[in-house]
This record gives C-alpha cells, structure tokens and sequence, in this order.
C-alpha cells in the first residue's frame, strides 16, 4: 500500500475490529501496515476507542509504579549502607577503611535523594511560594512603616 494509496473497507474494517479488542495503536499499525496517524483517523468518532482518560489512567498508573520502584531501590539502599558500615569496622588498613567510607557515604546519599524525590508535590511547592509571597508582603509593610534614618521617633532600640 503506497503513502497515498486509499485504506481499503477490509483493511479499515480490521484496524476497528483490533481496536474495540483492546489492542494499542502502535501494535494494530504493526500488523494491518497502516500508520498510527491512519488508525487514528479510522478509529475516530468510534465511542471509547483510544480514550484519553485511558491514557491518563495508565500514565498515572506508571507514575505510582516507578515512585513504587524508588522507594524499593532507596530501601535497598538503605541495606547497603549497613553492609558498608560492616566492612567500616573490619577494616585492617587505611586503604579498606576509607573505601568502606566512600561506599558509605555514597550509598547514603544515594538513598536520601531517592528518597526525597517523590517527597515534594506541587502542593507543598505552591505552599512554599505562598508563605514566601505573604513574608515579602509582610517585609514591605514593615519598611514601608519604618521611618528614614534621621527622622525621628525612635528611641534607638531596635
């Protein structure tokens, strides 16, 4: 079938039927030869099929899998660091003791920043800024009140 070569009724007819059984884009166009833009465009109109709220579910799904994954890998982490402290104190030269110390404190801090990745969402971000957003209102009102050096009012004691 050529680029610019009409989709014949059999073939359009296949990529619908693939598509109401559930088969991804990418595998229907593997199989009929049509592009991912052509499955597309014949499954258009047709209720449910590539849904985007089932995209937006799978990606949320993948999300809490790899978040999942992380805290998997920093616990694991966490068993390391043990190991290496063991080989901290079973040390017999300069050599080994400070190996086991770099081990240690890599795989520590490995561990702290796979666990603090997941830690901060948008909501304590838009937290953070509005509490930052309030002190510098806050510190205006208290410049704007202050009177210029010289003019009087004060007492000295700050």
């Amino acid at each position: 079938m050529g680029a610019n070569d009409p989709i014949p009724d059999e073939v359009r007819g296949e990529v619908l039927r693939l598509a109401r059984e559930g088969m991804a884009r990418n595998e229907i166009a593997r199989l009929t030869g049509v592009s991912t833009a052509s499955v597309s465009r014949i499954c258009q109109g047709e209720e449910g099929l590539f849904d985007r709220s089932r995209t937006a579910a799978a990606t949320q799904a993948r999300v809490i899998d790899l978040k999942a994954a992380r805290l998997s890998a920093a616990t694991g982490l966490l068993g390391d660091v043990e190991v290496a402290r063991g080989w901290l104190h079973t040390a017999e030269d300069a050599r080994a003791l400070s190996d086991a110390a770099k081990a240690v404190h890599y795989l520590a801090a490995s561990h702290v920043r796979l666990a603090t990745v997941d830690r901060h969402g948008d909501a304590d971000t838009d937290a953070a800024k509005s509490m930052l957003g309030r002190l510098a209102l806050a510190i205006g009102a208290a410049v704007a009140d202050e009177p210029a050096d010289g003019e009087g009012g004060g007492d000295g004691n700050a």
